[in-house]
């Protein structure tokens, strides 16, 4: 580990000596800061319901939600992310994002909007996690959540 550090500091001595490197890497450390800084709040907007209906293909699902849904204390993110863990989560919510602006940006928006495969697996994972004590005496990996339970989410959409 002591190998790794004289290492280290060697190169940010070289980097610092050299006057072009070190504005880079000034740059470079005041883009880092500023990204670690804005991220948490970006984050936090971007999970808000009113976030993913801004979106004006998804208000049919967000009237459904709101009005009719049973779920209208949780946000989108809670049922269509992953929530097993951090990384997993933010990993999804990054790649998800993307597929939503260019599906938007070009126009390939599916009509109706229906749940991918990976979609619905997150969606019944998230039904277990917050319903495991009334699930636990059914088989959940024979059946789905919305087999029973269809109009329990966006009432007339029908996204399965």
């Amino acid at each position: 580990m002591k190998d790794f550090i004289d290492l280290l500091m060697l190169k940010v001595k070289e980097i610092l000596a050299d006057k072009r490197q070190r504005g880079i890497a000034i740059v470079a450390l005041i883009f880092v800061l500023a990204l670690a800084a804005a991220l948490p709040g970006y984050m936090k907007k971007t999970s808000t319901t009113e976030y993913c209906a801004s979106c004006h293909v998804m208000l049919v699902q967000y009237d459904d939600w709101f009005y009719s849904g049973k779920h209208t204390q949780i946000r989108c993110v809670d049922c269509h992310l992953p929530n097993d863990n951090f990384v997993n989560h933010y990993i999804w919510k990054g790649l998800d994002g993307i597929k939503d602006v260019v599906y938007f940006y070009t126009g390939l928006v599916p009509e109706p909007i229906h749940s991918s495969s990976h979609a619905r697996i997150t969606i019944q994972n998230n039904c277990v996690r917050c319903h495991e004590g009334l699930v636990s005496a059914i088989s959940v990996d024979t059946m789905h959540c919305w087999d029973c339970h269809r109009k329990q989410f966006h009432g007339r959409i029908n996204e399965f």
